[in-house]
Order: structure tokens, then C-alpha cells, then sequence
């Protein structure tokens, strides 16, 4: 294994000045630069990032606790927090607590017990107390997007779900539209709960409330749509109107109204929130909220490396702000049209 000693006596310099060069810190003149670089390309070396971090007390890795890295969304949050973190010379542990409270606290105290610096949190359940006290033991710096379950996180990075939501219904109701169905996300979960808030704000613009549409409540999840559907379309034709909570529960909406021989939005409009990737190429093109995913993740990142930097900053706080991408999937309805 080639060592910065080898390095040393190819470049005919001292390992201090090695280390200038390695770590980037401190004045070294451009001719022991250059030798210590063509050196460092003959022989491959490579630092000990590992020895760097003890000497430094710090391992420059950045650990995220997603709900599940297996989706497109929290994909998409993971790229930007790396997007935020890799010109800071730091790399990114990534686990997923699947909303399930008990998983969560593991993935937690796992990026604790491999010395991350700091910890980006993305959870739907309410942090155990036991993890709660080995976090602020450890000192580790937190940044919490959506709901903040750590009450000593100096950081938080939301979305704003209720004014997404609320946008998404006004556009139903200034359709016309008045029988309308609301599919949503789990109602335990933080953004499903600010999206039903979003969606009762709209209707009590039009004096009516959630006692005037039907809600229904299941995964994220396009097995959902699906199947909430097919057991609407069955039962009752009379909406006119649905509102999606996520992308993926509208294309499983979708795949009902094909099943049942029905047309969007010549039978039933249907709306969705996300703006994830495949709502453009639906059929038609999904109208839905657009949410700058990769914004939450970057945005995240940012306040932890000034957390880093100066563990004293904060509290710091950013909204990642929604808007309305208008397709092709709204339509006034069509006892509106024949009256007019």
C-alpha cells in the first residue's frame, strides 16, 4: 500500500508539505506542488480518510434518514442534498426508516454510531425519547425537513403542502366542480394532514367543508388509486372531480377509469400533487402542484454545512413553495357545460 512517506521521497519534499498539499491548507510553492501532484498520480496514492477524520474530529460524511430510498421522490431529495454537499469535500450515508417508528430510531442511531457529522431527517413518526437524549449527547447536528420530530434540531427545511392543496381545490372549484372525491395519503402521516387543511381551506372559500366531498385516505401509492377507484366506480358515478393527494394514487385513478370505459376529464377531472416524472406522459397529461423535491434536499444540506461551520447559527428555517402546472386532466363539468 503506497503511503504519503512514499510520496515524500518521490517528490523529494517533507510530509508536512504533503499534507499542505493533500489537505488543501497552506502555502506550498508551485514547483513542490507540481512534484508532489505527479507523485501522487505515479505511485496512486491515496489519503486515509480515515486517520484524516481522527486527527480532525470530523468524518465528513453526512447522514440521511429518508422515509424510503426506493421512491422516485426521496430519490430525488437524497440527489440534492449530494448536489448541496460534494463541493464541501463530504460524502452522504443514506438509510430509509419506512415510516415505521422502531425502524427509524435504528437508522438514526446507526448514523450515530459511524460518526456522521450531521444527520438530515426526513420521518413520519414521533422520534423515541431514548434517541432523542443519544443524538444530543453525541452533539450531532440535525436538519429535519417537513414535520420536526427532534426538538433540539436547529434546522428545519418545509413544504408547503397546505397552500399546494388549497391551490389544487380552488382549481376544481373554479371549474365548477362541486361533487368532488379527495383521495389522500395515510392521515397519520404530517403531509397528508397539512394537505386535508389545504383542501378544507378551499372549501370554506365556497361556504362548504369536508362534509360536502367524500375523503378516503390509503398509501401513497398507486395500488391505492387503484383500488379506491375500481370500489368508487362501482358505488356511485355522480362525482365529477378527484383530487389526487400524490401523482402516483391519480395513475392508479387512471387505470380505474380506463377499466370502467371512462374518460378524463371528459367524465371525471382528476388533479394530483408532485408533479413526479411520469405525470407529464400520462394520458391526458396530468394537471397537479409541483413540488421542487430536490430544492427540500438542497436546501437541507445548506443549513446543515452552515450548522457545521458554526454550530451556533440558527434556529434556521426555509419553505419550499409549491405551484400549479396546468395540463390537460381538468375540465368544467359536463351539466355545468350543458347549462351554460
Amino acid at each position: 500500500m503506497v503511503t504519503i512517506t512514499d510520496v515524500c521521497k518521490r517528490a523529494g519534499v517533507s510530509r508536512s508539505t504533503v499534507s499542505r498539499v493533500v489537505a488543501g491548507n497552506g502555502y506550498v510553492s508551485e514547483a513542490k506542488r507540481k512534484a508532489i501532484e505527479q507523485a501522487i498520480a505515479d505511485l496512486g496514492y491515496r489519503p486515509n480518510s480515515f486517520a484524516r477524520a481522527l486527527r480532525s474530529n470530523r468524518s465528513n460524511v453526512i447522514g440521511a434518514v429518508m422515509v424510503d430510498i426506493g421512491t422516485p421522490y426521496f430519490a430525488e431529495i437524497i440527489y440534492g442534498v449530494q448536489r448541496a454537499i460534494r463541493p464541501a469535500g463530504k460524502s452522504l450515508m443514506v438509510s430509509s426508516g419506512y415510516a415505521d417508528q422502531d425502524m427509524e430510531a435504528r437508522a438514526i442511531v446507526e448514523m450515530v454510531d459511524r460518526s456522521c457529522d450531521g444527520i438530515v431527517l426526513y420521518l413520519e413518526r414521533p422520534m423515541r425519547p431514548e434517541v432523542v437524549e443519544i443524538l444530543k449527547k453525541a452533539a450531532v447536528p440535525v436538519v429535519s425537513i417537513g414535520h420536526n420530530h427532534y426538538p433540539f434540531s436547529r434546522a428545519t427545511v418545509g413544504l408547503d403542502n397546505f397552500e399546494g392543496a388549497r391551490t389544487a381545490m380552488r382549481v376544481l372549484l373554479d371549474q365548477g366542480h362541486r361533487s368532488i372525491v379527495y383521495l389522500s395519503g395515510d392521515l397519520t402521516i404530517g403531509d397528508a394532514i397539512d394537505r386535508l387543511r389545504g383542501v378544507e381551506a378551499a372549501l370554506s372559500e365556497v361556504g362548504m367543508s369536508l362534509d360536502d366531498i367524500e375523503v378516503q385516505s390509503g398509501l401513497f401509492h398507486d395500488s391505492f388509486g387503484l383500488s379506491a377507484g375500481r370500489e368508487l366506480l362501482a358505488r356511485r358515478r355522480d362525482f365529477t372531480a378527484v383530487f389526487a393527494g400524490a401523482d402516483v394514487i391519480a395513475a392508479g385513478f387512471y387505470m380505474a377509469m380506463r377499466e370502467a370505459g371512462l374518460r378524463v376529464p371528459q367524465d371525471v377531472s382528476v388533479i394530483g400533487f408532485d408533479d413526479s416524472y411520469h405525470s407529464q406522459f400520462m394520458s391526458p397529461p396530468l394537471t397537479t402542484i409541483r413540488q421542487e423535491v430536490g430544492e427540500l434536499g438542497k436546501q437541507a444540506a445548506q443549513h446543515l454545512l452552515a450548522l457545521l461551520a458554526d454550530p451556533m447559527a440558527g434556529p434556521l428555517q426555509s419553505l419550499v413553495r409549491t405551484r400549479l402546472v396546468d395540463r390537460s386532466s381538468v375540465a368544467v363539468p359536463s351539466l355545468v357545460k350543458e347549462v351554460a
